[in-house]
């Protein structure tokens, strides 16, 4: 029972991938299906479904495998692992291709991924509504994979193409929207992905636009920075030179020296001016000194003489001492 047999291995393969035991895992999905194409024609005799459970073993199997890759750190090398082990393009399942080129673009890596996506898509031909692969291309070891796809698997990998290599990588968005436009595809879905590629191109031109306008504004700032940094330096320059020729002032900062027989004194301009200052104030105030001493004796004598005649003229007054019990007298009729 050898499809029995692998399909054991494929479930403890699977057990290594779920117990992050990648390096075990890697190393016997790798077997297991080195295993498959070495057995084809004994596989397709004893398989019960014929060559649907064929790919139903080359996708798990694959699925282990590239997803193993990429959890020992060998991502960049998926799709070279890819097709050395399974020999054609045709033979891999699409959704092992999909993911393992997923996974390596994540990673940063295109190594290959171009190539073999156009492979892919020259092996498979459209009719009837669906992609036949094209016996021409394809040899007895891929034809005995899966032979035939359904639309929307065709379509995952045309996105990934347009939109992750083409779009992305290569940064031609002109180029994606005339591959989209030539390509074997149904109308409907042809429009469907132009109009995204135009959104994209739209939003890409309005972004550069909008980095122009930026860089610009940038420039002319810089520009006006320069002229005002000009400027300031001439205006420096004047000061510096005002500076130079600016006239005597008391209120310099130089100093004045004065030589007295053998001693010099120094002393700064500024300190001259308030002592000098200080010297007319003094002088001011000692002329005033007499004028207002004079003022306040005469405002001190007005103001004794207004108290003394005050009290003389309370004093002077006469009380009669009798005058409260004395009685009023009558006045006769």
């Amino acid at each position: 029972m050898e499809a029995t047999d692998i399909w054991g291995e494929i479930e403890r393969s699977e057990s290594y991938l779920v117990c992050s035991m990648y390096e075990e895992a890697e190393s016997l999905s790798s077997s297991i299906l080195k295993r498959i194409f070495g057995n084809i024609d004994v596989l397709s005799d004893e398989a019960s479904q014929g060559d649907h459970q064929f790919h139903d073993m080359l996708e798990s199997a694959g699925m282990v495998l590239v997803q193993s890759l990429h959890g020992i750190g060998r991502t960049v090398e998926i799709v070279n692992e890819l097709r050395d082990v399974f020999g054609e393009v045709a033979a891999i399942p699409v959704q092992v291709l999909l993911t393992g080129v997923c996974l390596q673009i994540s990673n940063g890596s295109y190594l290959g991924v171009r190539d073999i996506l156009e492979e892919f898509f020259r092996i498979w031909v459209y009719k009837d509504n669906h992609y036949i692969l094209n016996d021409a291309g394809v040899s007895t070891k891929g034809f005995h994979a899966k032979n035939c796809l359904d639309i929307d698997e065709y379509m995952e990998v045309v996105e990934l193409y347009t939109f992750g290599v083409l779009a992305k990588f290569s940064n031609d968005m002109g180029l994606a929207i005339s591959w989209v436009e030539k390509a074997a595809l149904p109308e409907e879905r042809r429009q469907g992905i132009l109009r995204r590629l135009h959104s994209l191109l739209s939003l890409k031109t309005a972004s550069s636009f909008e980095e122009n306008s930026k860089d610009s504004s940038y420039a002319v700032v810089n520009n006006k920075k320069s002229l005002g940094n000009e400027k300031n330096d001439e205006i420096d320059s004047f000061l510096k030179l005002s500076k130079q020729h600016e006239p005597w002032s008391l209120w310099s900062s130089h100093p004045l020296s004065l030589k007295v027989g053998n001693t010099q004194f120094s002393m700064s301009r500024g300190k001259v001016a308030v002592s000098l200052v200080g010297l007319i104030i003094c002088y001011a105030l000692k002329r005033k000194r007499a004028a207002l001493i004079r003022i306040i004796r005469r405002q001190m004598e007005s103001t004794r003489k207004a108290i003394v005649d005050f009290w003389k003229l309370a004093f002077s007054y006469q009380v009669n001492p009798l005058a409260a019990i004395q009685s009023i007298p009558s006045t006769t009729t």
